[in-house]
């Protein structure tokens, strides 16, 4: 009784752990994929942006080091209140409502 219970262990876990990653990383390349497809018009969308819209945008969309932060940690990294972020991330998806058709990112949602 004490073998199945070692097998059903971590060890047991750690077995299928290693063999999911070729799994994960089927997955992970479509996502790459898609991401590498949104990144340059993406890029442009952000260089229309004034710079405090820009940066409250790739903090909270974790744009820069791909781990988004959350409306407090972003106001505290960029030195303002949290409803100055709020008010700056609301403009800046105005903009980019006014800026880029939703036509042109459709085709990003569909997928």
């Amino acid at each position: 009784m004490a073998e199945g219970k070692k097998r059903g262990g971590p060890r047991g876990g750690e077995r299928g752990a290693a063999a999911r990653p070729g799994a994960k990383a089927a997955s992970a390349d479509g996502v790459d994929e898609r991401s590498a497809q949104l990144a340059a018009p993406l890029k442009r969308v952000l260089q229309r942006l004034p710079e405090t819209q820009r940066r409250v945008l790739e903090l909270r969309m974790g744009l820069v080091d791909g781990h988004p932060q959350d409306p407090a940690d972003a106001a505290r990294t960029l030195g303002i209140s949290l409803g100055e972020l709020r008010e700056i991330e609301a403009r800046a998806f105005e903009r980019i409502r006014e800026v880029i058709p939703l036509q042109q990112l459709q085709r990003f949602l569909e997928r």
